[in-house]
């Protein structure tokens, strides 16, 4: 089971400073229209409200801030000042060598080939780059891109890409802590539907259930 918790455990990652992506708020997207279980309220339910109320040091990048809609938009709204702050790149690219030089690593990464400018990845690029730059871990659902990238550049090394099963773990936790098991099974159903991958890739447990018990030693 390959997992950041090995190094920093469940209770001290929630401390420390981390960035979200626009794709927190994405999971289930494109069936949200026929599946009443994808929609952004039941997914704010199951794992979006644990998400901001856990972390306690949480950044947004203005990238992604642009690219929510208007209902993640305003959820965000309702925790800046709070634990959330929305930052910039501000005028580093071109006169920070350092940031510079992480920037462009990043966008040339045959994974990513990002031309500065356009719209497609913009989000993860600037927000990989502002992560590189500050020592921060980072946080996103659609992982597969970020997490192989981040594991094959050295300006990355330092950088722990919290994947979506994570997420659910803490969700897990934070009901739990509540005596709350009406989310269960749509935690449950979650983790089996949207952390296939990183569950092949990571060599997860296929269960929640399971997943839950193996974490327990990084909680």
């Amino acid at each position: 089971m390959f997992t950041p918790l090995r190094k920093t455990a469940l209770h001290d990652l929630l401390s420390k400073p981390i960035l979200f992506d626009a794709n927190i708020f994405m999971v289930g997207i494109s069936e949200r229209n026929s599946d009443k279980n994808c929609s952004f309220e039941n997914m704010k339910q199951l794992y979006i409200t644990p998400l901001f109320e856990s972390f306690t040091d949480i950044y947004i990048h203005e990238e992604v801030y642009k690219e929510l809609d208007d209902e993640a938009r305003k959820f965000v709204d309702g925790y800046k000042g709070k634990n959330v702050v929305i930052v910039g790149e501000g005028d580093l690219y071109g006169k920070d060598p350092k940031y510079t030089v992480i920037f462009n690593n990043i966008a040339s990464h045959e994974l990513v080939n990002y031309k500065r400018g356009s719209s497609k990845d913009r989000g993860e690029v600037y927000s990989l780059a502002y992560a590189a730059y500050h020592n921060m871990n980072y946080f996103c659902s659609k992982e597969i891109m970020v997490d192989n990238v981040a594991r094959e550049l050295e300006d990355l090394k330092d950088i722990d890409i919290i994947t979506f099963d994570i997420i659910i773990l803490q969700s897990f936790v934070y009901y739990a802590q509540k005596n709350d098991k009406s989310n269960s099974k749509g935690l449950k159903s979650i983790y089996k539907r949207y952390c296939a991958d990183v569950i092949k890739r990571h060599r997860l447990p296929t269960t929640l259930s399971e997943y839950i018990k193996e974490s327990q030693y990084y909680l």
